[in-house]
């Protein structure tokens, strides 16, 4: 990448020189539309189609509407300075009601505004975000009596509850979606193995995810479901209560017939449904439940072609 020039130099001396807290609107709205571009530039590089809302009155929590992939984001977006000491932001209870909510919290350089990490607070693509707590917002100035008041449409997030997220690559996955979750799948694999493993199961767990037998039904697929860490990719997901996600994946598609979501979703889903029978030993799913399990397999196996 070429070095500044000398008036670009300047001009960033300028601003780092300069109190940004006297022109917080104007850095607010210049950060908005370079994560606006940042985000749809990639989104154009995947080849996704997209459309983009801006809402310019913040009455229900987000300040951008961005949809991709068939997944409709409500965005709420929240800057800081590099080397700020801010730990904690307040949030608008309003965003958990809008559909797929988020929160994302990007720190940006003072000097060039280019974005250094971003912060992630949101579930799954068409999923709510994690609760926000109890613990209500207050007004930064004091009325006259010194007391800041409630602001109590207004929840507290740390930093803390907010997962770092180092490209702007990574946090479209966590928008809309892998670009390429059979490959992310492969990496995680990869990356987690924990047991070896023969015939076509060794051939998945070495990355040839086609090798799952067309016949292959609940009985047989533990081995799969144990390839991956579950826990540790629920975790990258902000899924914090399981077995209620896996309920509500189930129960669904008790309904429909067929299981919701993509590979890694998928995947997951049948990790947890073998770690909860297996606590129910010694009983095994028949019926209804088991011809569920049997369409996981199917849905999964069928996902990754």
């Amino acid at each position: 990448m070429a070095g500044p020039t000398e008036d670009q130099g300047d001009s960033a001396a300028i601003l780092a020189n300069d109190d940004l807290t006297h022109r917080s609107s104007l850095v607010e709205k210049v950060i908005e539309y370079r994560f606006l571009a940042a985000l749809t530039t990639e989104l154009v590089t995947r080849g996704w189609d997209f459309e983009v809302l801006r809402s310019d009155v913040d009455c229900g929590g987000h300040d951008l509407v961005v949809e991709a992939k068939g997944v409709l984001r409500h965005i709420q977006l929240k800057g800081l300075a590099a080397g700020g000491k801010r730990s904690r932001i307040p949030v608008n209870v309003a965003l958990a009601a809008k559909p797929s909510p988020c929160v994302v919290w990007m720190t940006y350089d003072p000097a060039t505004l280019d974005f250094r990490t971003f912060r992630w607070f949101g579930g799954l693509p068409g999923h709510p975000m994690p609760d926000t707590g109890d613990r209500v917002a207050r007004h930064t100035r004091a009325n006259s009596l010194g007391i800041k008041a409630e602001r109590a449409r207004h929840r507290i997030l740390s930093s803390g509850q907010f997962v770092t997220v180092p490209t702007i690559g990574e946090l479209t996955d966590r928008l809309f979606g892998f670009a390429d979750e059979p490959e992310a799948l492969r990496r995680h694999i990869a990356d987690h193995a924990t047991m070896s493993a023969d015939g076509w199961l060794g051939e998945v767990a070495r990355g040839n995810l086609a090798a799952i037998p067309e016949d292959l039904d609940w009985d047989g697929s533990c081995g799969l479901a144990h390839l991956i860490d579950g826990y540790g990719l629920l975790g990258m997901r902000r899924i914090e209560d399981a077995d209620s996600w896996s309920r509500s994946m189930n129960d669904a598609a008790q309904r429909t017939g067929r299981w919701s979501g993509g590979p890694v979703e998928l995947w997951i889903a049948l990790f947890i449904e073998h770690r909860r029978w297996r606590m129910a030993s010694p009983y095994e799913p028949e019926g209804e439940q088991k011809a569920v399990l049997d369409a996981l397999v199917r849905d999964l196996r069928c996902s990754l072609r």
